[in-house]
């Protein structure tokens, strides 16, 4: 997945009679009986378990059906509503619900206390009928989605039976929305999550290994997002795989992700010097508290020929001279510690390393 990619959450269905209902609307939205908007349930979220069908993720950069979804867009009602902190967020309403401000309005205060970035000026949110969200917006059995290419949350107005409650639907969908705009590079925060979150559940070494990224119950995007959710609004069960379950680490690193986001690697200057007699190694440990990519590069007297080895893991993963000089390229994944060594051939003077950490 990445940019672009419609990610559909998969929760328990909502009630019969609430799916019946909205259905009736899809057929006839213009009648004149319309669906009432429901406030937000007040309180804290119930503890629920929820059910686990086959799957449920939907792979599209586009909704389920575009043409209906333009449509359906078309003629929905939509308002800017504002945050405590200044934010502006679009709610749009299906055709087949009354508009209620205020309800609208509780959508968003809900976003803005949601742990936030900047990023929170950029979603915008469409409230539809469960059955909109299944059969035009999201795919079969999503009670909510997200969709990269517009920032835009799908989510349901319908919320006296949802399970778990639309609160966390939107939280869960929202972390979707951190994941977007995160790097977590060399690879795609919207598919791993995060880079800290993503270093501290080790993401890249469970997916080295196949043990997640293998279907949606093991998608580290969707266990980010309900980490997300659960830190903002905890009760909910978790339904993904237990080894990518959250803690308090988890959710640390999750906030640190949204307030701190990282965004390039770090430089890291090794010097040391080498004499005609004496030591011929130099070696440094450096911490690697971060999953991504790691550079290094010698340079030495141009009548000087040393030699960098980085090991990791009680291995050398990378080795480079000053002649021919360049640069020692090397992925971290799991290893929060490596060592540098540096080794002298033939000469002597200073040397530097000179390292970009993520």
């Amino acid at each position: 997945m990445g940019a672009g990619v419609l990610i559909a959450r998969a929760f328990r269905a909502l009630s019969a009679a609430s799916i019946a209902a909205s259905l009736l609307i899809a057929v006839a939205p213009a009648q004149a009986h319309r669906l009432k908007l429901r406030p937000l349930r007040p309180g804290a979220i119930e503890s629920v378990r929820l059910f686990h069908p086959q799957a449920r993720d939907r792979v599209r950069k586009t909704p389920l059906r575009a043409s209906a979804a333009t449509r359906l867009e078309a003629h929905s009602a939509e308002t800017r509503f504002r945050t405590q902190d200044g934010y502006e967020i679009p709610v749009a309403v299906s055709s087949a619900y009354t508009p209620d401000p205020n309800v609208e309005q509780g959508y968003v205060n809900l976003l803005g206390g949601l742990v936030h970035g900047s990023e929170l000026g950029k979603i915008s949110v469409y409230i539809a009928t469960p059955s909109q969200l299944e059969n035009t917006f999201c795919g079969q059995g999503a009670l909510a989605c997200y969709v990269g290419d517009d920032e835009r949350m799908y989510v349901p107005g319908v919320n006296a039976h949802s399970d778990p409650p639309v609160q966390f639907l939107i939280a869960h969908e929202y972390g979707h929305h951190i994941e977007l705009n995160r790097s977590n590079s060399p690879w795609s925060a919207y598919d791993q999550g995060a880079k800290r979150w993503a270093t501290y559940e080790n993401v890249c070494a469970l997916e080295r290994r196949g043990k997640v990224a293998t279907n949606y119950y093991n998608d580290p995007s969707e266990a980010f997002a309900e980490s997300y959710g659960d830190m903002n609004l905890p009760g909910v069960d978790f339904i993904y795989t237990d080894l990518l379950k959250p803690d308090t680490g988890a959710f640390d690193a999750i906030r640190e992700d949204v307030l701190n986001p990282w965004r390039q690697p770090a430089p890291l200057a090794l010097r040391g010097t080498f004499h005609a007699h004496g030591v011929s190694k130099h070696t440094f440990r450096v911490k690697t508290p971060l999953d991504g990519n790691a550079s290094f590069m010698i340079s030495a007297p141009a009548d000087a020929s040393y030699r960098l080895r980085v090991r990791a893991n009680g291995r050398v993963v990378k080795r480079r001279s000053t002649h021919p000089a360049g640069t020692a390229n090397y992925t971290i994944c799991g290893s929060r510690t490596i060592t540098v060594q540096v080794a002298r051939v033939s000469g002597s003077g200073p040397f530097t390393v000179t390292a970009q950490l993520p």
